[in-house]
This record gives structure tokens, sequence and C-alpha cells, in this order.
């Protein structure tokens, strides 16, 4: 196996999908992966940069923890039975080394990210929470390989419809299965719409996000596509073209983490337009005709006056 390297290889390219979070990330990674132009360490969402700037304490936070939980399953006798925790140790440890580097330095990262590097001409890191960080973040990534930027929109109502049903999946999976489920989701959907705090939401603000961006790397290494248009071959092949690597067939039938299904409340949905319809906006006039006809749907402005 080809030793790692703290070095990017020259003649690769980095790739970052930076979100949205519940945007079709994880299908496009299963996608990728099948390509043997393009390279992936052992984790698709790698929360380096999010958490050396100080916007993720939690992803840190619970690989340390789960780090002393699969120490505390060790045993002290010898034999076969540490195997299994040792390997899962092994792995939780190697990936905290991403975070030993001094302030600036992306060797750790690097070294970890390139392990069994074959010379493919792309390598990817696929984490979406890098959509909150700023323009500063973005410059200092986009010094990696001369890195290109991948953008996934998604509906702002629909995407926060589906990151509330995750949650509540996460937390209470029994919940997921029963009778109460639509009801837990419209419950927390409330809480947030009770306390202001969709607007304030950093995954769900697309135009902060697009101008850090644009603030940051050249227009030609960034790529927008619509959630709605991902599964289609055509965006597929138009992805792979902006990689330079040759087009992937893939299943634009399935979906990846879909959950659960939750029919959304009248009452909630308004609310959601209220609060995002300042992102409807953005996108509308940032792109134009683009912008899937679907949207128009939640669209605050357009729903007042469809001129």
């Amino acid at each position: 196996m080809p030793k790692p390297s703290a070095r990017f290889p020259e003649a690769a390219t980095m790739f970052y999908c930076i979100g949205a979070q519940k945007a079709g990330t994880t299908w496009l990674y299963e996608a990728l992966r099948a390509s043997p132009q393009v390279h992936f360490c052992a984790n698709k969402e790698l929360h380096y940069f999010d958490v050396i700037a100080g916007r993720a304490d939690m992803a840190i936070a619970n690989r340390v923890k789960m780090a002393a939980a699969l120490s505390a399953k060790l045993k002290a006798a010898p034999g076969p039975g540490n195997v299994k925790v040792l390997r899962q140790l092994r792995e939780v440890t190697d990936l905290l080394t991403i975070y030993t580097g001094k302030r600036g330095d992306h060797r750790p990262y690097l070294k970890y990210l390139l392990r069994g590097y074959r010379d493919q001409p792309v390598v990817c890191d696929i984490t979406p929470s890098y959509a909150i960080l700023d323009s500063d973040h973005f410059a200092d990534m986009g010094q990696i390989g001369q890195a290109r930027f991948l953008f996934i929109l998604r509906d702002p109502v629909e995407r926060m419809w589906s990151q509330i049903r995750m949650a509540v999946a996460v937390e209470a999976p029994d919940l997921e299965k029963g009778p109460d489920f639509d009801a837990a989701c419209a419950a927390r959907a409330q809480t947030l719409i009770t306390a202001n705090r969709l607007s304030r939401i950093e995954r769900s603000d697309y135009a902060r996000t697009v101008q850090a961006l644009e603030a940051a790397v050249p227009a030609e290494r960034i790529k927008y596509v619509f959630y709605d248009h991902l599964f289609d071959p055509a965006t597929l092949d138009d992805i792979c073209g902006f990689l330079g690597i040759d087009a992937i067939p893939a299943d634009g039938s399935t979906r990846s983490n879909e959950g659960r299904a939750a029919a959304i409340p009248d009452t909630i949905r308004h609310a959601f337009e209220r609060a995002f319809a300042r992102q409807y906006a953005f996108v509308r006039e940032r792109f134009g005709a683009d912008v899937p006809a679907a949207w128009e749907a939640h669209d605050r402005a357009r729903l007042v006056d469809p001129s």
C-alpha cells in the first residue's frame, strides 16, 4: 500500500463538496466512490476545517467521546477479545490525528486524507457543514490542490423539513417507527418558529455561503447544482466534467439517508416560507432561470406577486 504523504500531490485536484445538508451529498459520495479516478479516505465527512475554525465543537467532542467509550470496553486479559474494539479505537484515534497540527499546519489532515492514495486525479472531502465557514476559511481551503468547490442548493423549506425529520429520528429512533413521528416533527419545527431561530440557522443561509465562497475562490473553481437536478445523469456528467474525470454511471432513482416521510402542516410550511423569504429572493436574483420551477411554490415574494 502506498505510504501516506503530508504534501498534496501536484498532479491532483482537491474537491470539496460543502453542502448543503440534506441535499444529496451522500448520494453524490456513493456515486463518486465508484470512479477509479477519485480518492476518498475512510470517512465521508472529515469535519476538519469547521472544527479548526471553531465552528463544530460537537464534531470533535463526539469523536473524543467515542474514543473514550471504546477504551472503556478494553479487557485486561490476553486473547482475541480486544481485537474488534482495538480496530474501532484505532480508526477513531487515527481520525483524531487530523486535529494535531499547529495553527495553519494542515499536514496531519493531508496525511490522513491521502491514506491509500494511488495517483487518482481527484481527492475528495465531502463535509456539508463546511457551508457555514467564512471567506478566509474558504480561501485557506482553496490553497490545497487548487481546490474546486461544489455547493448543492435544495429548496429551503424542503431542506429544513428534511433536517427536522432526521433530527427527530436520530434523537428518538423508536419514535420514528411509531404513529407519533409526524407530530414530533411538527413540534420540533414549532419550537424553532416560536424561538424565531429559523432565519438564524447557518446551514439554511445560502446567501451567506455563496457570498463568502465567491469572495475567496475564483468563479471557475466553483460549481452550483440544484438538488432537483442532481439525480439527472446529465448533472452528474457535468460534475465529472468540472472535475476533469470520466463520466460515472449512477442510479438517479435511488436516494441515500432519505428517512421516514412526514407531511408538513400548512402552518409550519407558511412559517418556513416567511423565515426563508430572503433566501428565495437571493437565489432567484443570483441564479435566475436556473432556479427549479418547484421552488416557486414556497417563494413568498412570488406567491404575493407572481410577476
